[in-house]
């Protein structure tokens, strides 16, 4: 019995000591210094999360935004200098891209040649700006000791403005394929009557000559229009049509082939346009090579014109780099798109270098 009371009074003190322990200060001071502990711990660890997101989505955005920034800057390009003063250019090749063709001798049959060149010029305002002995053509007809016939219109085009003549637009019929057409038909009535009606003299004196031209004795066709179809915006041209006579190309197209069906025998050149310059609202000289009005520049339209060339198996002459090019046009225009005396002469001398010592025709191999 002593014994069982002894353990039960240390079982006793154990509990009161246990008690004592569970709600003394320093037991709470414990606890809760642990549980604060812990729940700055948890803090730290929920302000990290959240701070990390936000850094993620700042870098997102930092990421688009400069993505954004130079795609735009990529679209809008860099605009090509045209400031040549510091380059040295003597070094530079250029390409010319002459295609001169020799005759078809099958397509001479039938064809009585009289003995004298017979050179007809079409096109605007190289042959008609001057139409003296200084003038393109006539600077052609004493190089080459040739027959000569200037039936080129100021100001005319290439292209027609309508697809179908209107009669509310009679200027149609000063550019290449109404003009043509005249010849075909040989029919001059209704282009003389509006030739008449211009106050530019220029225009009826080239009716005038138009009237004497035998198309039985050309031998060649010169056709040269400058920069005017690129200044006026014209489409270059039509991919879906390319016989459009609205576009610059589909005006030169099907005009040479109605030339070629008609009259076979007739060697044709084409003269590209020479280096020139636009014009902008504000009365600004833009280089041609840079600049597009529209429809492309300058010398795309010229190497449209080159592919129209290979495309009717006719010759072309390449003006823009083999003859007034940036380099050198100062010497030889006028303004922005003319030339002068010595332009004109130049460019005589190229095409009369091609008639004098270029001009061969070849007979096919036998089958």
């Amino acid at each position: 019995m002593e014994q069982d009371k002894d353990e039960t009074i240390d079982t006793t003190n154990e509990n009161q000591d246990i008690s004592t322990a569970a709600n003394s200060p320093e037991a709470d001071t414990t606890d809760s210094g642990n549980a604060g502990n812990e729940s700055s711990s948890n803090s730290s660890r929920s302000r990290f999360h959240i701070n990390l997101h936000f850094v993620l989505i700042a870098a997102i955005l930092i990421i688009a935004s400069v993505s954004v920034y130079r795609l735009v800057r990529w679209n809008q390009g860099t605009r090509l200098s045209d400031d040549t003063e510091e380059i040295d250019t003597s070094q530079f090749d250029i390409e010319v891209l002459d295609m001169i063709l020799p005759m078809d001798a099958s397509k001479l049959e039938g064809h009585e040649d009289d003995g004298v060149t017979t050179i007809l010029c079409l096109g605007n305002n190289p042959f008609s700006d001057d139409r003296d002995s200084t003038g393109l053509a006539a600077q052609i007809a004493s190089k080459t000791g040739a027959v000569v016939y200037d039936c080129a219109f100021p100001d005319s085009s290439a292209a027609c403005k309508y697809p179908v003549y209107n009669p509310e637009y009679t200027r149609d019929h000063f550019n290449f394929f109404y003009v043509m057409e005249c010849f075909r038909n040989n029919e001059f009535t209704a282009i003389n009557s509006i030739a008449n009606d211009e106050p530019d003299p220029r225009f009826a004196e080239t009716v005038e000559v138009m009237k004497t031209v035998d198309m039985d004795k050309v031998d060649v066709l010169i056709i040269m229009y400058d920069s005017t179809d690129y200044n006026m915006g014209t489409p270059s041209d039509n991919p879906e049509n390319p016989h459009d006579v609205t576009a610059f190309t589909g005006g030169l197209k099907t005009t040479i082939e109605n030339i070629k069906n008609t009259w076979p025998y007739i060697r044709i050149f084409i003269m590209s346009p020479t280096y020139a310059q636009a014009i902008d609202e504000e009365g600004n000289y833009l280089n041609g090579t840079i600049t597009d009005m529209g429809n492309g520049t300058l010398n795309h339209y010229m190497i449209k014109e080159a592919d129209v060339a290979m495309d009717c198996s006719v010759s072309f002459i390449d003006n823009y780099y083999g003859t007034i090019n940036e380099d050198n046009y100062s010497e030889y225009m006028t303004d922005y798109m003319r030339y002068n005396e010595k332009g004109r002469e130049k460019l005589a001398e190229r095409i009369a270098d091609i008639i004098n010592n270029q001009m061969i025709t070849v007979v096919p191999a036998a089958n």
